[in-house]
């Protein structure tokens, strides 16, 4: 058909056309006037890959146009590919005509009042098909002009047993109930659960639970410490949650071996490299102040240095820079060496009479305190001049007003 044929609009209502592209624009009674500029790029992508699926549907003009009241977007993208590159395959488009300006509304009105998306379930099983068929997901993604993303996790999805998709589809659980079900590679285990699930209000993390109950999650301090990568190095096994990034290690054994054996290499370090006299390992993830305090133990504080006239000059510009948030890397570092400088170092003599107290914090990370001197050590701390022997009182100090028992407390309060 050319641009000089004629059709008549009575015949053409009960029939599809070929209609010239250059004879189609948008009709006043499409209800879709603004679309993403995104959205006509995929559909136009996806025409191109696997061809028009569905026609356009338009009332024809007394000029001979087609108004589209049906598949604006479709035509907006078939525009895209004809500008694109003058070989497309759109000379003429498969157009439905309306009778009179009243049909082609009602057309209009149904197609957006129609318009569905795919239920989860079916998308899920229709991603899951084109899958076996040998697509690749940028393919799939294409096609049904979503993200590769999307298509990852639908495809998570397509994976799981035909019950569970069922029940999906059924309305018998929610998509999260079936996305906390991706974690199980135990088809015996999902189905049990799904038979006790199916109709209840029940949150993922107990189905997650109940499919790992011995799993920890990579956000527990012992995982963070030891590290995901170190943990798989030695045969671990680890589920990832696709749908919330979520990690599981689902050898708790192997994470608490690791664990005493990074914490020992650590202790190690510190009194084999380091030098200190002990070095004790708590499984906590804090430290008991009081404890330490019913322990006797005795503080050791690192010997700082004093700086030149011209260092403290120098620091005090550098640190009124660094408040200001304009202290460059140099910078930054140089401030680093003074304040070394200043908060020193422990001697070696204090690391012979003194220990350290080693934990995992919350947060995953070291934590160590050093300078501790056990009761039976302070004899000998005090005879190499690292510790100042306590004062005893003179005998005609008056007694004091305050019980021992109660100085006591009062000192344990304030540390």
């Amino acid at each position: 058909m050319t641009k000089q044929q004629s059709i008549q609009t009575d015949a053409a209502s009960a029939v599809i056309l070929q209609i010239p592209l250059e004879m189609l624009t948008i009709s006043d009674l499409n209800p879709r006037k603004a679309v993403s500029e995104a959205h006509i790029e995929s559909l136009a992508d996806s025409i191109e890959r696997f061809g028009l699926i569905h026609n356009l549907a338009g009332l024809m003009h007394e000029d001979g146009k087609v108004g589209i009241v049906a598949g604006g977007c479709r035509l907006r993208a078939i525009q895209m590919i004809a500008e694109r590159s003058k070989d497309h395959p759109f000379a003429t488009v498969p157009v439905k005509l309306a009778t009179d300006a009243a049909e082609a509304e009602d057309w209009a009105s149904a197609e957006n009042a129609a318009r569905e998306d795919m239920t989860p379930a079916d998308e899920i099983r229709a991603f899951g098909r084109m899958k076996a068929r040998g697509a690749s997901v940028p393919e799939i993604a294409l096609a049904f002009a979503v993200t590769e993303a999307r298509v990852y996790q639908r495809l998570a999805l397509a994976g799981l047993p035909e019950p569970v998709l069922d029940a999906l589809a059924a309305g018998e659980i929610s998509l999260g109930t079936a996305k906390a079900f991706t974690l199980s590679d135990d088809e015996a285990l999902t189905l049990s659960l799904l038979d006790q699930v199916k109709g209840q209000a029940v949150s993922e993390a107990a189905i997650k639970n109940a499919l790992h109950p011995e799993a920890i999650k990579a956000t527990d301090r012992r995982a963070k410490f030891v590290g995901i990568e170190a943990y798989e190095a030695e045969g671990g096994a680890v589920t990832r949650d696709l749908f919330s990034d979520e990690v599981f290690l689902a050898s708790p054994a192997l994470l608490d071996w690791l664990f005493a054996e990074k914490l020992d290499a650590a202790r190690a370090d510190l009194t084999e490299t380091q030098g200190w006299a002990w070095a004790e390992v708590r499984s906590e993830a804090w430290l008991n102040y009081y404890e330490l305090d019913q322990m006797k133990l005795a503080q050791l504080y690192p010997i700082g240095d004093d700086l030149s006239e011209e260092e403290a000059e120098e620091y005090d510009e550098l640190a009124e820079l660094a408040n200001g948030g304009v202290l460059d890397e140099d910078g930054e570092a140089r401030l680093s060496e003074l304040q070394a400088i200043l908060d020193g170092d422990y001697s070696e003599d204090q690391k012979a009479h003194a220990g350290c107290i080693i934990l995992v914090n919350g947060s995953g990370k070291l934590e160590v305190t050093t300078g501790l001197v056990r009761p039976e050590d302070k004899k000998a701390a005090i005879e190499a001049g690292i510790l100042q022997a306590p004062q005893t009182a003179k005998p005609d100090t008056p007694k004091s007003p305050y019980s021992q028992k109660l100085v006591a407390d009062m000192q344990a309060i304030r540390l």
